[in-house]
């Protein structure tokens, strides 16, 4: 059966951000059905200890421990017995987690004013069924979902309630407000697009590419061709170093692929190959330098053969599709807001009075950042010089 969970998107990026170390859609790995429980490796802990505490919600220890117990159970994979104690901290830790990230965030939205309607609940379940449609055994329904939860149909079901409730609130609070228009910014990464596009090159253009660079070098008085090689890979190359002339510095054999390895060793100081091809592209290649190998000798190591040479690249590339503003524009806003939302559920979880046992802290986002102290005044009139500020005399 696909793993698939009833919570909402929302809910599980909020966890993300409060510091899990495994999401919701993730859980460790458990053991097989049937497969023997590990000893115990620490005394029994009270059932009836809170673990952990948000408003009137509580998680007993009993509690946790029972719902980790039924997540092992219902997972099907096979872990060592070595690694079932970690596998039950790590459910442990994702149970606790989400349980105050979801009373954090259902009080706020409570607090909001922030109500379910049939039509949130029917719009999210449409959503939920074409989210896994593709997926082995994928429901037809939230219901027929809920009913393989690990925890029953009915908790199964109050879940997706919740993440739903939660979704609405995060919309209301921080995506509906942002008022950004975006589609100046998408312009320009659609702008960019296409002139990647416009330079981008099939291998019969990029070989007609290199090949006139070639003729155009081949017709440069010799005393003149490593500046012309230099001016044209920095308007021409496709490699980075095209900022520096083409110039790759030094390097010894199989620091580069084969076949620029031996054309670059292979051509005497200042002469430039012909168009060279790797898996990058084309190349035009000129030794400028050749350093011969060195033989150990006393304290001092051997050195291999080494070269240094400048390089033209034009690569071989397809045109990227490209996308309306609409939908640029779109995802700009969705990677602003998921940025906005983490901010926003942080801050609830940090002022949702949270009580927790020691061993689950760590679950909780640290404590905000005091504000930087602000310089202090200049107490110096305008018009004088603070006199730390004296010109120190020039020393003869």
């Amino acid at each position: 059966m696909a793993k698939i969970h009833l919570i909402g998107a929302a809910l599980v990026a909020a966890a993300a951000v409060a510091g899990c170390s495994r999401s919701a859609e993730s859980p460790a790995p458990a053991p097989a059905e049937g497969k023997p429980a590990e000893k115990a490796s620490e005394p029994a802990k009270d059932p009836n200890e809170v673990v952990v505490q948000i408003g009137d919600r509580k998680l007993t220890r009993g509690q946790l421990d029972a719902d980790v117990q039924a997540l092992i159970a219902a997972n099907g994979r096979d872990i060592p017995d070595a690694q079932l104690p970690d596998a039950r901290k790590s459910y442990a830790r994702q149970l606790v987690q989400q349980f105050f990230v979801e009373g954090a965030l259902a009080d706020k939205a409570a607090a909001a004013g922030i109500k379910l309607e049939e039509s949130d609940l029917k719009e999210a379940e449409k959503k939920f069924v074409e989210r896994f449609k593709n997926a082995p055994d994928a429901p037809k329904s939230v219901e027929e979902a809920a009913a393989k939860s690990p925890f029953g149909k009915e908790r199964g079901l109050e879940e997706f309630r919740t993440g739903v409730l939660i979704d609405k609130m995060l919309s209301a609070e921080v995506v509906d407000k942002d008022t950004t228009d975006y589609t100046e910014k998408a312009q320009k990464r659609i702008d960019m697009i296409v002139a990647e596009n416009e330079k981008a090159l099939d291998d019969a253009k990029a070989q007609e590419k290199i090949k006139e660079l070639k003729k155009s070098l081949d017709a440069v008085p010799e005393a003149e061709k490593a500046a012309k090689f230099a001016e044209l890979a920095s308007k021409h190359s496709a490699c980075p170093s095209g900022q520096k002339g083409g110039d790759l510095g030094d390097f010894t054999h199989g620091m580069m692929v084969k076949e620029f390895d031996e054309a670059a060793f292979a051509l005497d100081v200042g002469k430039i190959s012909d168009p060279v091809k790797t898996q990058f592209g084309y190349h035009l290649i000129m030794t400028t330098q050749k350093t011969p190998a060195v033989e150990a000798k006393d304290d001092k190591p051997a050195k291999p053969e080494s070269v240094r040479a400048s390089h033209i690249l034009i690569k071989v590339s397809e045109p990227q599709p490209v996308p309306t503003v609409e939908e640029v524009a779109n995802a700009l806003k969705t990677n602003a807001n998921r940025s906005k939302i983490n901010d926003f559920v942080v801050k609830v979880i940090r002022e949702a009075n949270i009580k927790i046992a020691d061993e689950f802290k760590m679950l909780l986002p640290p404590p905000e950042e005091p504000p930087a102290p602000a310089p202090a005044a200049n107490k110096a009139a305008p018009s004088e010089k603070p006199a730390e500020a004296v010109e120190k005399p020039a020393e003869k």
